[in-house]
């Protein structure tokens, strides 16, 4: 008497294509699901808290020679490795000229030890390169005419000086306008080069 093979007798089907996407979104969710279990600790997602939440962290740790954060020194040692990252995310997602204001995430620390831009700024190279010809272009001629140029004295601060607030003096103080080319009527309109925007040029 011959036996058929393993797994090809009616015993054992082939699985459907409803059956195999049903078991591959079970395996994923547990894989990938929001909450991960890590020797017993559930990682739950984290909320999106208001800008005043991580200013008044800042402002609350001006003073780090309280008693009250001598707990945290090693928090603060531990996160002071990470610190030429959070100082290039700060200057990657600084605003451009053309810009008038840029508004980030932030992920910091609940102790204030290190704060962090989450954000990658995402720009086509060609239209980053014709912006900054622009900027290059009016700053030329700002120096030229030198209505508002003026050469900065350094150090604007002195070392004993404690850092600003930022809610106490910038906040209510009005951004300056971005900087903008003024082009001539005869001149190709960039929304039939591609471009959806003449605003900022």
């Amino acid at each position: 008497m011959l036996l058929a093979p393993p797994g090809t007798g009616p015993c054992n089907p082939t699985p459907t294509l409803e059956e195999k996407s049903r078991r591959w979104t079970q395996l994923n969710s547990k894989r990938y699901g929001n909450n991960k279990r890590r020797f017993g600790h559930v990682e739950t997602q984290k909320e999106e808290m208001p800008p005043e939440h991580v200013r008044k962290i800042i402002k609350d740790h001006g003073d780090m020679s309280s008693k009250k954060f001598t707990h945290d020194k090693r928090v603060y040692l531990g996160a002071l490795k990470f610190v030429p990252h959070a100082v290039f995310k700060l200057l990657e997602n600084m605003p451009m000229p053309w810009e008038q204001v840029r508004d980030v995430k932030v992920l910091y620390h609940v102790t204030g030890a290190i704060t962090f831009v989450n954000e990658i700024p995402w720009v086509v190279e060609p239209i980053y390169m014709a912006q900054w010809k622009t900027m290059w272009i009016m700053m030329r001629r700002e120096k030229r005419d030198r209505r508002h140029f003026k050469r900065m004295r350094f150090p604007p601060f002195d070392d004993e000086e404690p850092p600003l607030d930022y809610a106490d003096n910038l906040l209510d103080v009005e951004t300056l306008e971005a900087i903008q080319m003024e082009l001539d009527e005869e001149r190709i309109p960039l929304c039939t080069l591609g471009f959806t925007t003449t605003s900022r040029w």
